[in-house]
């Protein structure tokens, strides 16, 4: 009778353990968005610009290269157009008052000096001047290493009418206390710049910021775009990122071309 009883608890031991480890496998994969770390690494980049900036267009230059050579990879390239150097004699047409404010964010958040173009800002988390190709693949290549909290299981854009793009997401992962961005941008555009310090170029920008909506992540959701001026047919696209809002450091990224 002992040994049976023995025997008997040794089968409750052994069934507890399993059903334990169902347990905890079942809870891996339910409670997926506490889990820091799990998905691809991405890099979202985001320059700080203006055709009213002479140091501007080799940044310029720079972001365009490396956008050709990110084909298939997970990076993503941001050309935001500030403001502050339109009283130079040229008002950059794709400039913004918001781009200028959202550079000061940055300025605060990793505690420099103060705004500059060209400037480039990596995952919302290093910064270098915009023209220096060394810095910016070595930040790249430390973004590309570090797995992300959140991904984009599903990313739709609909152009319902000639001015009107609606862009609905799915989302996966750890993204409490983050917003989501949403970047209307056009993919490339020439200018021919008449004064200012780059007086005679003609300047070609990739990527350009025309919108950017900030609101707040929920598992699936959507936004639209009332796209003023319109971008010409196939010369537009939807980057979509995630980014802490204490910190502001960015954890996962996605692109649709429109």
């Amino acid at each position: 009778m002992k040994y049976t009883i023995t025997g008997l608890v040794a089968l409750i031991a052994i069934a507890v353990i399993l059903f334990g480890f169902k347990e905890t496998a079942k809870d891996v994969v339910t409670n997926k968005r506490n889990i820091i770390g799990v998905f691809e690494p991405v890099a979202v980049i985001e320059l700080f610009t203006s055709q009213g900036c002479s140091s501007c267009p080799s940044a310029d230059k720079l972001l365009s290269k490396t956008i050709h050579n990110s084909i298939g990879k997970k990076i993503f390239a941001l050309s935001y157009h500030v403001d502050y150097w339109n009283r130079l004699g040229w008002a950059d047409p794709f400039s913004n008052a918001a781009f200028s404010k959202r550079q000061n964010d940055y300025v605060a958040s990793l505690n420099i000096n103060g705004a500059y173009t060209p400037q480039i800002v990596v995952n919302g988390s290093r910064e270098f001047v915009g023209s220096d190709k060394n810095a910016l693949s070595s930040s790249l290549g430390n973004a590309l290493a570090e797995k992300t909290e959140t991904s984009f299981s599903g990313l739709e854009v609909l152009q319902e009418k000639q001015n009107l793009v609606r862009v609905k997401y799915k989302l996966e992962g750890n993204y409490s206390g983050t917003t989501i961005n949403f970047a209307l941008v056009s993919l490339s555009e020439t200018t021919q710049i008449k004064r200012g310090e780059n007086e005679g170029l003609t300047l070609t920008n990739e990527n350009i910021v025309r919108q950017l909506v900030t609101q707040k992540p929920n598992e699936k959701g959507e936004v639209t775009f009332a796209i003023s001026p319109v971008p010409a047919v196939g010369n537009a696209a939807i980057i979509i990122f995630i980014q802490r809002q204490n910190g502001l450091k960015i954890i996962g990224a996605a692109m649709a071309k429109i």
